[in-house]
Formats: structure tokens, sequence, C-alpha cells
């Protein structure tokens, strides 16, 4: 949705729609901490979510790796614009 192009070792992530329209604005290439369990990651908006609702987010696997260490799955993150 920003354009551009990303590789698999970058920390990107995807927002909903509700959280990447906001402000009157796409939030493309904002920054944002994403905090689980102790540990986080900052990763930078590159996509749109479409299947994402209010604060969910998708993170690429380099990301989700930060913070899951092997998990596969979903997890409840917290997270901010930096």
């Amino acid at each position: 949705a920003c354009g551009g192009w990303s590789v698999s070792t970058d920390h990107v992530v995807a927002l909903s729609p509700q959280r990447y329209w906001s402000g009157g604005g796409t939030k493309c290439w904002s920054l944002i901490r994403v905090y689980y369990q102790g540990r986080y990651v900052d990763a930078r908006v590159v996509d749109l979510c479409e299947t994402c609702q209010g604060d969910s987010i998708d993170l690429a696997i380099s990301a989700f790796e930060v913070l899951a260490h092997g998990y596969i799955g979903e997890l409840l993150v917290g997270w901010e614009y930096r």
C-alpha cells in the first residue's frame, strides 16, 4: 500500500484500516514500537492489513521472531508510534 519494497530481514508492519488512515492520511513510513513480555521491536509501517481490526497489526516474520522466539501464531502485543 505504501509502495516500495522490503526484504525478509526488514522489520516492517501493516496496520488495520482504522489506524492506517487515522489523522487524515496514511501512516506510511511511520515507526512503531511493539512490546511483548518485556521485549520490544521497532517496525516501519509499509502496508495496510485489510483483515486487521482496531489496534491489531501484522508484523513481518523478522520482527515477529524478535518478540516470539520461535512461537508461531498470534500474540497479544502492545504498540505505540515512535
